[in-house]
């Protein structure tokens, strides 16, 4: 496992309106990747992918370093907003599934970010798949084939994170879903009762 630890006092400095029950955590978190919006609203609007700077910490950094980064490259109407994403070992930035989040904005000073019982959740199912990735590479699967299956894994969550979901027989759909059966679209199709009934 990889940590990192920042001042806990320091950080408080910085970011006040941070949860003291959350300091603790997130002290220890290294982190990977900061996405950069404008505002909350420009990220509200337009999802993670709609950032105007995505910047990456390949060796991880601690988050006090990488907030104090951030803060210089804030505008001068102190206007701004910043998702850090962490990791939880030498394997760098997750991936393949959620990584632990922090999304702090500069002109109200909120901080919003996983609690204890959402990066324990995090943590396990990042477990899960890169155990079930050393499984694969055991039993000989080509390294290209489980490339192209992290490459698929990973254009699913994207698509998830942001709000489409997968109905069988008819593919991603955006949010609100619609129906694709006998070839018309229809609004507001329940994708859980169409999947469980295209299994049949």
């Amino acid at each position: 496992a990889l940590e990192i630890y920042a001042s806990s006092d320091a950080l408080m400095k910085w970011v006040p309106n941070f949860d003291w029950g959350l300091v603790a955590f997130w002290c220890r978190i290294p982190i990977f990747r900061v996405r950069l919006f404008r505002s909350k609203d420009a990220y509200m609007r337009g999802g993670l992918e709609r950032c105007y700077v995505d910047h990456a910490f390949p060796a991880g950094e601690d988050l006090l370093a990488t907030i104090l980064w951030w803060r210089k490259r804030i505008r001068e109407d102190g206007k701004g907003f910043a998702v850090f994403e962490g990791g939880f070992d030498t394997t760098g930035l997750v991936h393949l599934t959620d990584p632990p989040r922090c999304f702090i904005d500069a002109e109200t000073g909120e901080v919003e970010a996983d609690g204890e019982a959402e990066l324990a959740k995090k943590r396990e199912a990042h477990m899960k798949r890169r155990g079930m990735d050393e499984r694969w590479a055991k039993k000989g699967v080509p390294e290209e084939i489980r490339g192209k299956i992290k490459s698929a894994e990973v254009s699913a969550l994207e698509r998830k994170r942001k709000g489409e979901e997968y109905a069988l027989r008819g593919g991603w759909l955006p949010t609100p879903p619609y129906s694709v059966a006998m070839g018309k679209v229809t609004p507001f199709l329940d994708v859980v009762k169409h999947n469980d009934y295209q299994k049949r």
